[in-house]
């Protein structure tokens, strides 16, 4: 049978736990980023005489940062995709705006 109009609206929104889960989620991964970068930069700067199978602890900062970085924002951008299609829609609509075209 048909649920009555009150029942729907009473109902638990599963959708909306999701993406309040991967917002808060996001917001973590977007704080991780920030410092991932502040300690690339001191690691390259503080432990830059000192080396590790013959790099030094800078380049490793460097070689190790960068792709995790990478990885961190790939993971925000499709969460956005999957959780929060509101806030992929904004990142695309900033693109366009901003003159980057992207092939589909």
């Amino acid at each position: 049978m048909a649920q009555s109009l009150r029942d729907r609206i009473n109902a638990p929104d599963e959708s909306n736990d999701a993406r309040e889960i991967w917002l808060m989620i996001r917001s973590w991964l977007t704080l991780i980023r920030v410092f991932l970068v502040i300690a690339i930069i001191i690691v390259a700067e503080i432990f830059e005489n000192h080396s590790m199978y013959n790099l030094s602890l800078s380049v490793w900062a460097i070689v190790i940062g960068f792709p995790l970085f990478l990885l961190i924002s790939m993971v925000i951008i499709q969460g956005d995709k999957r959780f929060a299609p509101d806030l992929e829609e904004k990142r695309r609509k900033k693109i366009e705006t901003s003159g980057i075209t992207t092939k589909k």
